[in-house]
């Protein structure tokens, strides 16, 4: 697994509170859904931290081998494919 691309977190302008992590699917990247934030008009007055991660990469059975972001499988699977 490569573990290559760090998550992206975006700081509340006040002290955070809460957090959300946005998860993505097959393929993306944390980098493809953090310019989403400004579409929630939040302004400068929230205490929300957001964090946007990148799933390892591994190849993909479903793609041919394809090797890209992965992060609805569990280790179980992961160590599974390996050995096949």
């Amino acid at each position: 697994m490569n573990f290559s691309q760090a998550a992206i977190t975006v700081e509340p302008p006040l002290t955070p509170k809460y957090c959300v992590i946005w998860l993505h699917g097959l393929g993306d990247s944390g980098q493809g859904f953090a310019p989403i934030l400004p579409e929630f008009k939040l302004g400068q007055s929230h205490h929300i931290r957001f964090v946007f991660p990148t799933a390892p990469t591994i190849p993909v059975t479903l793609n041919a081998g394809y090797i890209m972001p992965v992060g609805t499988i569990s280790r179980a699977q992961i160590y599974t494919n390996e050995r096949i």
